[in-house]
């Protein structure tokens, strides 16, 4: 009868011992994957978004009441304008915070909410643009593992004087 309760004290021991094993086993792999960015998903978002924004004209969109109103009062002079044309002219004629809320109203619904996002228009060096769209705070783009950039030229008209070109360029990350 002893015999027999020692072999029931290592099997109970051996049981616990194989049950912290196997938890610790499931605690390391569940704590040292990563959420690893998506390379291509980032690259194909970037070059997606520029060719969405640079195809789409002010008046399909001219259901939203923002750019409506913009339409009315004259700000939009060519509702024939792509997206980012029209964000072109309102930089051309200095008008960053009527650009800014342009594209605050257009991007949410384009934009996933995992990623982040910057339009820059620049002319040289100079940027006459920036919007940034970030998921969070602190998701700066110099400390991403993949960032995606995608560029296009833009130009145009504005009271029979051509603006441009200028280098439209979208930004995004995770």
């Amino acid at each position: 009868m002893l015999k027999m309760k020692k072999k029931a004290y290592f099997f109970t021991l051996d049981a616990f011992i194989a049950t912290g094993v196997i938890a610790v086993g499931i605690v390391l792999i569940l704590f040292t994957t990563t959420n690893k960015p998506y390379e291509m998903q980032t690259a194909f978002l970037s070059q997606d978004l520029i060719d969405t924004i640079s195809s789409i004209k002010v008046y399909q969109i001219s259901d939203n009441n923002y750019i409506y109103e913009l339409i009315e009062e004259g700000s939009i002079t060519n509702p024939e304008n792509t997206i980012l044309d029209q964000i072109g002219e309102f930089s051309y004629r200095g008008m960053n915070d009527t650009a800014s809320n342009f594209t605050k109203t257009i991007l949410p619904g384009i934009i996933p909410n995992e990623y982040n996002f910057q339009l820059l228009i620049k002319e040289g060096d100079i940027i006459k643009f920036n919007y940034i769209k970030l998921k969070s705070i602190g998701t700066l783009r110099n400390t991403s593992k993949a960032v995606a950039s995608s560029k296009n030229i833009i130009f145009g008209l504005s009271d029979s004087t051509m603006w441009g070109p200028y280098i439209a360029e979208v930004r995004t990350w995770q």
